[in-house]
């Protein structure tokens, strides 16, 4: 399968307690995404990472706030991506 750079949604945290809190949040509450490394063009505080589609920051910034788990950043990265 050919790859592709595409725009992804990166979510940093300040801590992976956070990054797990943001784990069990995301599934209980159905938000897109899925936890990955930290890419390497990112600084964060621990190495762990959500990343998802850009147009569903909205969705994640309201579900996070909502459920109390700090973040760290949002930032929007060119990523390698399987396609079909």
């Amino acid at each position: 399968m050919p790859r592709v750079r595409r725009p992804a949604l990166v979510v940093t945290f300040p801590t992976t307690a956070a990054a797990m809190s943001c784990e069990e949040l995301c599934g209980k509450r159905g938000l897109p995404g899925r936890m990955i490394p930290v890419p390497g063009e990112i600084s964060a505080g621990c190495g762990l990472a959500w990343k998802a589609a850009p147009e569903d920051r909205d969705a994640l910034e309201a579900g996070l706030a909502a459920g109390g788990v700090p973040v760290e950043g949002f930032h929007v990265v060119e990523m390698l991506e399987f396609v079909k």
